[in-house]
């Protein structure tokens, strides 16, 4: 009937956009992509700028663009003398609430009953708004490129920045709450729990091991 041709068009419109988001997140592993959407994200926004901001040739940053935009991570702006881009930020932030939540769904044991219930009352993007977002990945890359350092892709990005808020002083963490108006403790929390993915692992095997040593 139409109530079942509508569920399975449900159905395969969230198959097929769960694929597509998974495309786009194995393109942004390559720090050489997301590099280029950071660029536009800090405001050079078409090939030439690009191109001479990275030091690479102006036709690799093309065949990069026409990717990006192919896989909807950027849409075309307007065109003066060149072409220009925008982020697609719909895109981009389904990625990135997205591996909150498979995050937060895999290690829901690690935090206390009453922390995970926080966090899904008050909801991600809450604690996380999309400003913060936004402002974060321009001034990271800005950062980045003042300062040099390992080339993540976007995955290894939102993990450290979840680590970066982990750690910051209490000073700052307030600062933040304040300026973004949210909630401090959730957002510790989060932190915490997406801090884990990058090494509790190897932590946890490093301790069971010294445990079996025993006492020394």
């Amino acid at each position: 009937g139409i109530g079942d041709t509508f569920k399975y068009l449900i159905a395969y419109y969230i198959i097929m956009g769960k694929k597509i988001l998974d495309e786009v997140l194995e393109v942004l592993e390559k720090p050489t992509y997301t590099e280029v959407l950071l660029c536009i994200v800090s405001g050079k926004n078409y090939a030439t700028a690009i191109a001479k901001f990275l030091n690479k040739k102006q036709p690799t940053i093309t065949e990069q663009l026409s990717l990006l935009e192919k896989l909807q991570v950027i849409k075309f702006k307007t065109r003066r003398k060149a072409k220009e881009y925008e982020v697609n930020w719909d895109v981009l932030l389904t990625i990135f609430y997205d591996i909150i939540e498979e995050v937060l769904d895999a290690r829901s044991d690690f935090l206390p009953k009453k922390e995970i219930n926080r966090i899904k009352k008050l909801g991600i993007k809450n604690i996380v708004p999309p400003k913060l977002i936004k402002i974060f990945l321009k001034e990271y890359f800005l950062t980045f490129v003042d300062l040099g350092g390992k080339r993540k892709g976007f995955d290894e990005i939102i993990f450290s920045f979840f680590s970066a808020l982990n750690n910051l002083e209490k000073k700052y963490m307030k600062r933040l709450s304040k300026i973004f108006r949210v909630d401090e403790d959730a957002l510790y929390s989060l932190a915490n729990l997406m801090e884990f993915e990058i090494s509790g692992i190897e932590q946890v095997a490093l301790e069971t091991y010294l445990d079996l040593m025993g006492k020394g």
